[in-house]
C-alpha cells in the first residue's frame, strides 16, 4: 500500500468515495454515517470488540491482523498545575455527565463509546499508548512523509 497525507478526514472521504483511493482507516464517527448510507463499506473495525453500530464487520484481530488494533480517544486536559481539587470536581461532573443514558446513546449514534476514566487513569492510558505507538514507530524505522 502507499500512504497518501491528507489534510483532513473530508478530503480523505471525498476521494475514497470518488475512487481516487481505495481505502481508508478513519475515526468510526467519520465513516459510519458513510457506511449507513451506503456509499462506503466497512472492512474491519481497529477497537479490541466490534462496534455495535456494525456487528457483523470483524475486528482487526479477528481477520488475522493482531497487533494492529488502535482505538481513538478523546480527553478533557489542563495545565500541568492545575490545582487538585479542581482537577477532581472536573473530573467527577464529567463523569456524571458521561453516565447519562441520553450522553451515552448520542455518543453511540455518532460511532463512539463512552469510557469514562478518572485523571490517574487517563494519564496512564495516555501514556501506555505513546509507549505502543513509540515502540512500532522504532521497531519499524517508521518517518514522517
Amino acid at each position: 500500500m502507499t500512504h497518501v497525507p491528507y489534510k483532513g478526514s473530508a478530503p480523505a472521504v471525498q476521494d475514497l468515495i470518488g475512487g481516487q483511493t481505495q481505502i481508508l482507516i478513519d475515526a468510526g464517527s467519520v465513516l459510519l454515517p458513510q457506511v449507513k448510507g451506503g456509499k462506503l463499506k466497512a472492512l474491519a473495525v481497529t477497537g479490541p470488540v466490534r462496534d455495535p453500530q456494525l456487528p457483523d464487520v470483524p475486528t482487526v484481530k479477528e481477520l488475522g491482523l493482531a497487533g494492529m488494533e488502535s482505538v481513538g480517544f478523546q480527553g478533557l486536559v489542563g495545565p500541568a498545575n492545575m490545582p487538585k481539587e479542581v482537577v477532581e470536581r472536573l473530573s467527577g461532573e464529567l463523569a456524571k455527565a458521561l453516565a447519562q443514558p441520553e450522553i451515552k446513546a448520542k455518543f453511540a449514534t455518532a460511532g463512539a463509546e463512552v469510557h469514562s476514566l478518572g485523571p490517574v487513569e487517563f494519564a496512564a492510558f495516555v501514556k501506555a499508548d505513546n509507549e505502543k505507538w513509540s515502540r512500532l514507530i522504532k521497531e519499524r524505522k517508521l518517518q514522517l512523509d
